[in-house]
């Protein structure tokens, strides 16, 4: 049995011809009188027709889908529009649903989905669900700068740029932004010709070609025609939470050759040739521009003009993508480093000086006497030098500044005069004495110890050192050789030596009379 239904819309009448199958006839009645459906028409609108050209080919809807949804999204079925923009969908079930028309990708529907009522009165009352086809799509994107292999984003672009598409006549029809990797599309484009403008405040757009479109009955692609030359790097200074000025910051990197820099590239302080440099303006903000996306190091470097200054960290790696770069750790001003010397008597270096700034050894002298403190701030310290045999004198209280040429010489203030007196047996004692020194140092005497050694701490000058016998008034005298050494104190002496003298005496005894054999002789010292 054959069973047919017809359905009237707005702009024609098709008469819809379903087949079942062979069945009996109060089956297949009351099967036809179950069965309900949604339809109508997908169709372009009136302003879409209107610019239409005799030459643009007939419009086909056949490759629409129009689908039934549940109302939280579900398909509970679907089909395809016939080639004139009619369909039909059955509806077993009653109740509230969704039908959804979904077209080619670009294109734009008013509405895009319709609610409906499904009841023993059909579907929206049997009333035709009508979709109209309103317009295509502008799509394009702005091309980010590109440095290297390490750009990970090789096809990307800059977000939030804004795109304008405005009429032959300048009117600004409609206005986007660009999504993250910098697209953009204008939706519901009727054809035309229009015109591209693309601004952002805080970046630099070069158009490349003409920003000249004309969309015709289909979606547009529009040529690569916005170029971003780079972005920007910005980073802070600062020391103890405070911004400074005029640290010099070099940009380096292993795949980028060149990048746009007015300012050059700067003395950098390595053997290396920066891509760029910056300097720290006076709220510590020091700004790259125009860095194409790529991986990059920033090397800080501040000298003042005296002093080096130290800045931590010593690098940092910095990722440019297709936005604009904050570094987020700051460069610290830790301190600076200052030189100075150590000199004796007459002005020449000292090496080998520990140098104890508050009491905690930080630095070594050299061959020449220099030493170098690193990472000191503006403050007063008690500087020190310490080595064996040598007395300094120190840099007490002593303000340093950055602005220093250098830290004042440490001088040697007296030396260690050392040395030996070696007698024939251990009973023996003896002193030594130190005479003929400048007016403002006393004469000294000290005893040897039990090796015989001796050691004075006195200034630079000359003097003299004579060895006596420190024997009680019992014990014989002693006779020492040299009798005095004259000696010119400008760093330590540690090798003066006496020697106990031993002598041989001859002589003959002349008698008044006849000479006993009980006559002896004994040597007597007088100093």
């Amino acid at each position: 049995m054959i069973s047919g239904l017809c359905f009237h819309a707005l702009s024609s009448c098709m008469v819809l011809i379903l087949l079942a199958a062979a069945v009996a006839p109060q089956v297949s009645a009351n099967l036809a009188d179950s069965i309900q459906g949604c339809g109508g028409f997908v169709e372009a609108n009136a302003a879409l027709i209107k610019l239409r050209k005799p030459t643009d080919p007939k419009l086909d809807y056949s490759h629409i889908t129009v689908e039934l949804r549940t109302l939280d999204g579900l398909v509970k079925d679907r089909t395809q529009c016939a080639p004139n923009g009619y369909y039909f969908i059955p509806v077993y079930d009653k109740g509230s649903f969704l039908i959804k028309v979904k077209g080619p990708e670009g294109w734009s529907w008013d509405p895009e989905q319709v609610p409906v009522v499904v009841d023993n009165t059909g579907c929206n009352a049997n009333e035709d669900i009508n979709f109209h086809f309103t317009g295509f799509t502008i799509s394009g994107r702005v091309v980010g700068a590109v440095g290297g292999e390490s750009c990970s984003i090789k096809n990307g672009g800059p977000a939030d740029v804004n795109i304008q598409l405005v009429s032959p006549t300048g009117e600004i029809l409609s206005s986007v932004s660009t999504t993250s990797a910098g697209t953009y599309t204008f939706m519901n484009v009727i054809p035309g010709k229009y015109r591209l403008l693309a601004s952002r405040d805080d970046l630099d757009i070069e158009v490349r070609g003409s920003p000249e479109v004309e969309l015709g009955f289909g979606n547009s692609l529009v040529d690569d025609i916005f170029f971003i030359s780079g972005y920007d790097i910005r980073g802070y200074v600062v020391a103890q939470g405070n911004p400074i000025l005029g640290v010099h910051v070099f940009l380096y990197s292993d795949d980028v050759s060149e990048v746009d820099c007015p300012h050059g590239s700067g003395n950098a302080p390595g053997q290396e040739k920066a891509l760029c440099h910056a300097i720290s303006d006076a709220a510590g903000i020091f700004k790259f521009k125009s860095i194409p996306c790529g991986v990059y190091k920033l090397v800080p470097f501040y000298k003042g003009e005296n002093t080096v200054f130290d800045v931590s960290p010593p690098s940092v790696l910095v990722t440019v993508g297709h936005e604009h770069t904050k570094v987020i750790q700051k460069f610290q001003v830790t301190g600076f480093s200052v030189g100075g010397r150590v000199v004796d008597g007459i002005g020449n270096g000292v090496d080998g000086v520990k140098i104890m700034v508050d009491g905690e050894e930080r630095s070594n002298t050299d061959k020449e006497g220099y030493y170098k403190l690193d990472q000191v701030t503006s403050k007063r310290y008690t500087i020190e030098a310490r080595k064996e045999h040598y007395n300094f004198e120190k840099l007490k209280d002593f303000l340093v500044l950055p602005n220093m040429a250098s830290l004042a010489d440490i001088k040697a203030v007296s030396y260690d005069v050392c040395g030996l007196v070696q007698t024939i047996g251990t009973d023996y004692k003896s002193k030594v004495a130190l005479t003929h020194g400048p007016e403002y140092v006393k004469p000294q005497v000290k005893q040897t110890d039990v090796s015989g050694s001796f050691c004075f701490e006195v200034p630079p000058g000359e003097y003299r050192l004579s060895a006596l016998s420190a024997a009680s008034e019992n014990a014989p005298e002693l006779l020492f050789s040299p009798s005095y050494v004259d000696i010119n104190v400008s760093s330590p002496i540690l090798n003066v030596k006496f020697y106990q003298a031993q002598v041989n005496l001859h002589g003959s005894v002349v008698c008044k009379g006849n000479c006993g054999s009980s006559i002896s002789v004994t040597p007597k010292t007088e100093l």
